[in-house]
């Protein structure tokens, strides 16, 4: 009975480090496909936030200014963090670790912008917001070039 224990044991462990390989085996392109379909669904709510933000500039609403702006940093972070977690297929991997690595870094200036307007600091989140920008233009173009222009430049 208990070799039949440790043989099942052994068996649970393969499979724990098959199934993530297994899971990253998907083709390039429909890696593409799918983050592109997910960037789709980000756009126009991303779009509405944009739009939202001109009109309270125009109005000089900066309350309203600002929670567009916050909702649209938490779009921003919820969709990266859904690109980041969609495992990669080993063809693209040299390709998107740059890309994944610019996200992380964009997320972290993204949720320290957040952090440093819920305590006033407008000159700081300012400052992060300039950090993201600068980022954005080269991600932009990386995105393209990896086959994700809806999560590149047809997003921006």
């Amino acid at each position: 009975m208990p070799v039949k224990l440790y043989i099942a044991a052994i068996l649970v462990a393969a499979l724990a480090i098959v199934a993530p390989s297994a899971a990253s085996a998907q083709t390039p392109a429909s890696y593409r496909t799918q983050l592109n379909r997910l960037c789709r669904g980000y756009t126009a709510k991303f779009r509405a936030d944009q739009n939202a933000m001109q009109t309270a500039t125009k109005t000089r609403d900066w309350k309203a200014f600002g929670f567009a702006l916050g909702h649209y940093l938490g779009l921003a972070l919820a969709q990266d963090k859904q690109i980041e977690r969609t495992p990669v297929p080993a063809a693209m991997r040299t390709q998107m670790t740059p890309i994944l690595r610019l996200l992380r870094t964009a997320d972290g200036y993204a949720a320290l912008a957040l952090r440093k307007a819920a305590t006033g600091d407008s000159r700081g989140m300012i400052a992060e917001l300039d950090k993201i920008s600068r980022l954005t233009r080269s991600l932009n173009g990386r995105l393209d070039r990896a086959g994700l222009r809806d999560c590149g430049s047809n997003q921006s």
